[in-house]
């Protein structure tokens, strides 16, 4: 099993290789407006545990991409690392194969000029 974090320069890789993983953003919806890293999908936290649980179908009409298999590379992240590390640790607890991106937003921002710290 992968460790529980994934640092930037790890992102960076599989954003820019397109590496097999689902990449979930789990700010609030009015928070996206500062941007989200390329290849992410949206899930607010709150929504995480009932989410997870949906079956695929069900969760794929509700969020708008398939659902993550339990041996999939799941990787949330946040505007800091908080959030993220929450969804990260109730994935797990469900099975799942789930990392924090640790730094967030706060940490892509150095490194993307559409994603921007706040």
């Amino acid at each position: 099993m992968p460790s529980e974090n994934v640092t930037l320069q790890e992102l960076k890789k599989m954003v820019d290789t397109g590496t097999n993983y689902t990449l979930i953003d789990v700010r609030q919806t009015h928070e996206l407006v500062h941007g989200m890293i390329p290849t992410a999908k949206h899930v607010a936290l709150p929504e995480i545990p009932n989410a997870l649980e949906l079956p695929p179908v069900k969760f794929e009409k509700k969020y708008g991409f398939k659902k993550p298999g339990k041996n999939e590379n799941l990787i949330f992240y946040c505007r800091t690392g908080g959030r993220s590390h929450t969804a990260a640790v109730i994935a797990r607890q469900k099975g799942f194969n789930a990392q924090n991106f640790v730094g967030g937003v706060y940490a892509w921002s150095a490194i993307d000029k559409n994603v921007k710290k706040y």
